[in-house]
């Protein structure tokens, strides 16, 4: 499981950088459009700041 926090407060989780990737390009879109963040820009976040999150169960 792979996650990363947005400086907003949200917290994303998901099974593959690929699949957080898809959860903070809708994100960012919907909730930071001012920002005009490019595809390449969200990647190298992801790459930067995402970290390993265990599954509660």
């Amino acid at each position: 499981m792979r996650a990363i926090d947005c400086p907003c407060g949200h917290h994303f989780e998901a099974e593959t950088d690929a699949e957080l990737f898809g959860l903070c390009r809708e994100h960012v879109d919907r909730d930071h459009p001012e920002m005009e963040r490019s595809d390449e820009q969200i990647r190298e976040r992801i790459a930067a700041d995402a970290y390993a999150a265990e599954a509660v169960a």
